[in-house]
């Protein structure tokens, strides 16, 4: 169904051209689709401000830390997280609560929160995913 929808997208008028007509997808018909709550919290600034934190940050969640030519003023390149995530050994909880997160900051920057390039996503969302265990 999502590659159908790239085929039709048009990101000139960021709408889809279907059969019917053409399409512009609301907030809601996300919610629908993925499934994703859109009453939990809300995310509208940049939450990290300098690569140190950024570096503190990672270490805790990932274990290790992107260097300063990953980062790019308030984003970090995807090639990041698609380089760690085929590197982890899934063998423990730790591991895999890595691997997703390493999945879910993909989604962020190349599907949900995708901008011109979608080739980096923004720190923002980091710290939606420090406690793993309360994502819905």
């Amino acid at each position: 169904m999502v590659n159908t929808l790239i085929e039709k997208w048009h990101p000139d008028t960021r709408t889809f051209y279907l059969l019917i007509g053409e399409c512009a997808v609301t907030l809601k018909d996300v919610a629908v689709i993925l499934g994703l709550s859109t009453n939990d919290f809300l995310v509208t600034k940049v939450t990290i401000s300098s690569h140190e934190t950024l570096e503190a940050e990672y270490l805790h969640q990932f274990g290790v830390a992107p260097r300063k030519s990953d980062c790019i003023e308030s984003f970090l390149k995807l090639t990041w997280f698609r380089d760690l995530k085929d590197r982890l050994q899934l063998i423990d909880e730790n591991s895999i609560q890595r691997y997703m997160k390493c999945h879910i900051m993909l989604l962020f920057g190349m599907i949900l929160f995708a901008h011109k390039f979608g080739a980096d996503v923004q720190w923002k969302f980091l710290p939606l995913l420090r406690d793993f265990g309360s994502i819905g």
